[in-house]
């Protein structure tokens, strides 16, 4: 007898929940809580141990310095930076996927976009994963499941969907308060900058007590009183460059895949009526509202004046304002063949459309996936060479 679907996801949830448990418990505790005391220590966060000696640049830094990112630019672009692997996970299976049972193919795509997202913690953004607590990562692996709503594969009862989600969402509440107890604020992990409103200068307000030096010093802000308030505005974290590069180009493909989706609703609600939309106009008007929109949020900035002017110098090196406007076009295009599910076989009668819209999801994959990887590794050498150039100087001094 053939099971159905609330059979499908009690032993989806069943698995799950055993599995993350049990890895949580006998291995991943272990290897975050080292010293067995009951809590992740600061000393034990690798992120905080590659970073505490290298020095902070605020303007124009290179690939793999260290720079600030805004806290209110961290919330909100690590909510985007999850869409947008979500968004890549459901639109590569709405692709590449037609013929799986909808039984179970709804929860095959909810475990990758979770995997995806723990990859996204991995590799793309690790400094963000390390400083955000296990409350913040519920949430933004949240906004990773959202995309979930454009899957084709939908079981006959489509809030077996979002049950799936919050029950994965519990699971990982659970396991990531097993593996990582009493897990550090991020003032703990990485140095933190604030705005001096009078200079508009950003300076440093505080250094993890871990790596208490004559850095610490540095620490105490001189600034006039009610200088610095210490909003979300005005305060500043440290990541390497290259993370908070890969937060500003996922970012503006959310961009893109949101305004096509809304471009798109608007074209058949007002241009259009109840004709089938064109997939050649709805792409051209989407990728052209897209660009528009992007242009509009990198001019005038989202987060006031002073915040873009600081996250402008610290991505000047790499063209901020063309990366937005591009990869929010890239991000239209991807989005325009998917948010209708007979899309992909209407879109085959104009071939150079459909194209487009897979073209555009490879070049997004390799984007965000394929060079987060090769970041992170190149990341790692250059930490290792460092190190060994470190221990030679040390011998040699001796």
């Amino acid at each position: 007898m053939a099971l159905n679907e609330w059979s499908i996801l009690l032993i989806y949830v069943g698995f799950i929940l055993l599995s993350r448990v049990l890895i949580s418990l006998f291995y991943l505790r272990g290897r975050f809580d080292v010293n067995g005391n009951g809590r992740v220590s600061p000393d034990e966060v690798e992120f905080l141990n590659d970073t505490q000696g290298k020095l902070v640049v605020l303007e124009k830094p290179n690939y793999y310095d260290l720079s600030i990112m805004s806290t209110i630019r961290v919330f909100s672009e690590a909510m985007m930076h999850a869409f947008c692997y979500g968004s890549i996970v459901v639109f590569s299976v709405n692709i590449c996927v037609t013929n799986m049972d909808t039984r179970y193919a709804y929860l095959m795509v909810v475990y990758m976009v979770q995997m995806a997202c723990m990859f996204m913690c991995h590799f793309a953004t690790n400094g963000i994963h390390v400083v955000t607590s296990n409350a913040v990562h519920v949430l933004y692996y949240g906004f990773g499941f959202i995309p979930l709503a454009f899957l084709w594969l939908q079981p006959e009862q489509k809030y077996l969907t979002v049950i799936a989600v919050l029950v994965t969402l519990a699971i990982t509440v659970i396991s990531r308060r097993i593996a990582l107890p009493n897990y550090p604020e991020f003032k703990e992990l990485t140095r933190v900058y604030q705005l001096n409103r009078n200079t508009g200068e950003w300076n440093l307000a505080s250094v993890p007590s871990l790596v208490e030096t004559q850095e610490s010093q540095a620490a105490k802000l001189e600034l006039a009183p009610g200088g610095a308030t210490g909003t979300v505005f005005e305060t500043a974290v440290v990541f390497p460059t290259n993370e908070i590069l890969h937060a500003h180009i996922s970012s503006s493909l959310t961009i893109g895949i949101l305004t096509a989706l809304v471009t798109r609703h608007i074209i058949g609600a007002f241009i259009l009526a109840e004709a089938r939309v064109f997939p050649g106009l709805s792409l051209a008007i989407s990728v052209t509202v897209a660009i528009m929109v992007t242009m509009l949020v990198q001019s005038v900035g989202l987060y006031g004046r002073t915040e873009k002017k600081m996250h402008t110098l610290v991505l000047i090196k790499y063209w901020p304002k063309t990366l937005a406007v591009s990869f929010a076009a890239l991000g239209a295009a991807i989005a325009t063949i998917q948010f209708n599910p007979m899309a992909s076989a209407n879109d085959r009668a104009t071939p150079i459309i459909y194209w487009i819209g897979v073209g555009a999801l490879v070049a997004a994959i390799i984007v965000t996936y394929v060079q987060a990887v090769f970041a992170k590794i190149s990341n790692r050498a250059v930490l290792d060479q460092s190190v060994l150039n470190e221990s030679i100087s040390d011998e040699f001094s001796c």
